[in-house]
């Protein structure tokens, strides 16, 4: 019954565009709009009425509903709750006839019961767009330089959002063509650096995501190793250096064989007089935070 009063409705408006358009009239205050307003987890409020030019609406009926009868859920609901909803083949033929000239329709459309809206509303009045939430926040990440990284965003209504409402953005710059829920790095670099945010829009006003910084780790590599033999005579200062490279900060720690060497924990280690049990062999291991490498041994033999 319901289908068939809206089907009546539709032919009347149809007849009142037809024989306003030959003087030009902006019709947009005799269409019934339809509105669903949210309630609880098992009814919603129907109303039809008029969207004035202020950006008002104006009831002229209003009935409760149950979810259950249009076979949806309070979710499929929300993000067009309480927004006036008009008949989108209605919307579109007004609008090119420019009988709705102060109204502008959602970029998306929602299918209730047997027919498919677009959210309307005035220019500058009202928002048209579904509110657009992120749930899941780009993480921020270290990946070592070479490996895959892989970045993403999920938000909702995820119904109203296109693969192409998002973008992302290198250190507030606009990245070319990201323009998907995922951002995908199949071999990372050290330009790849940097904090990440991603916009994302139901076609108005985008949202801004949490920037995640993007870190590219280089691996330890030790480029100057100690040097292989030493001999002092006791008493003596003997020193154990490295040079070593990768993304800092670096950490060191010294090894007399395979015990550690307490406080020795500089990219050098000086015994400041040598002594017969000091003879031995030497290492140290370098890290950062995700990798690490072992110099080679360096042999030191005390001389009386």
């Amino acid at each position: 019954m319901k289908f068939i009063i809206r089907s009546l409705s539709i032919f009347t408006v149809c007849l009142i565009a037809l024989t306003t358009y030959g003087r030009g009239l902006d019709i947009s205050q005799t269409i019934n709009l339809d509105r669903y307003t949210l309630i609880d987890g098992d009814t919603f409020q129907h109303d039809t009425g008029f969207l004035y030019l202020d950006g008002t609406f104006h009831i002229i009926t209003s009935d409760i509903e149950y979810y259950s009868f249009y076979g949806l859920t309070p979710d499929f609901f929300a993000p067009v709750s309480g927004k006036p909803l008009m008949d989108e083949t209605l919307y579109y033929s007004y609008h090119n006839l420019g009988l709705i000239p102060k109204w502008i329709a959602s970029s998306f459309n929602i299918t209730i019961g047997y027919e498919t809206f677009v959210i309307v509303g005035v220019t500058g009045k009202n928002d048209v767009d579904a509110t657009v939430t992120i749930v899941t926040q780009p993480q921020s990440q270290q990946v070592v330089a070479g490996w895959p990284a892989t970045l993403s965003v999920q938000a909702e209504p995820s119904q109203y959002i296109t693969y192409n409402s998002y973008q992302w953005y290198l250190n507030s710059k606009p990245i070319k063509g990201e323009i998907y829920s995922v951002l995908i790095f199949p071999t990372t670099t050290s330009k790849n650096t940097g904090v990440y945010k991603v916009a994302v829009s139901s076609g108005g006003t985008p949202v801004m995501s949490q920037g995640a910084l993007l870190q590219i780790v280089t691996p330890v590599t030790i480029k100057k190793q100690p040097a292989p033999v030493i001999t002092a005579k006791t008493g003596k200062k003997v020193t154990f250096k490295i040079i070593a490279l990768g993304t800092g900060p670096l950490h060191y720690q010294w090894y007399s064989g395979s015990n550690a060497i307490p406080d020795a924990t500089n990219s050098s280690y000086a015994i400041a007089s040598v002594q017969a049990l000091d003879a031995g062999q030497y290492s140290v291991k370098v890290q950062n935070s995700l990798t690490w490498n072992v110099s080679n041994l360096a042999t030191l033999t005390v001389t009386p």
